[in-house]
């Protein structure tokens, strides 16, 4: 199966873009300042800089098979699944990966944002289970939005 090596220009060669490069910096250093809205006019280098960004960034240990991208060591970071896991005393299965970046299709249904209940386990087993949608992919990585303007409200 050939593998495919996508090029991601350096975010090092990005010249200019002082500002846009400082608050992606400043996102990366501290995640809870809550996110970066980059404007400009097509072709600036928006979607390059993200996605050099994502490439510096050091891998991030992540709960095997946990699709919030939970943090193996911190409790306060996970879900209410690997929680349970942890409080049992069960050792967290866990694997290092690059960040992820994840992009919200502008035709994304509020469903595929935050996720929907999944029925065939509610009507199975009685249980009221989560299938999770791409903010939950997106934890503790990379949300992108291009043309967020076109947004529904």
């Amino acid at each position: 199966m050939p593998h495919h090596i996508r090029f991601v220009f350096p975010f090092t060669a990005i010249v200019g873009q002082e500002k846009m490069k400082k608050a992606l910096l400043l996102n990366a250093i501290n995640p809870r300042i809550g996110g970066v809205l980059i404007r400009g006019q097509k072709g600036t280098g928006k979607s390059t800089a993200v996605r050099a960004l994502a490439e510096l960034l050091p891998e991030i240990k992540v709960v095997k098979d946990c699709p919030f991208n939970c943090n193996p060591d911190n409790p306060q970071e996970m879900c209410d699944s690997c929680y349970e896991k942890y409080a049992r005393g069960e050792q967290l299965q866990w694997i290092k990966r690059k960040v992820r970046i994840v992009n919200l299709p502008l035709n994304a249904t509020v469903d595929r944002v935050v996720g929907t209940l999944n029925i065939e386990k509610a009507l199975k087993e009685g249980l009221k289970a989560l299938d999770p949608g791409l903010l939950a992919e997106a934890n503790r990585g990379i949300l992108y939005i291009d043309e967020v303007n076109l947004l529904d409200d």
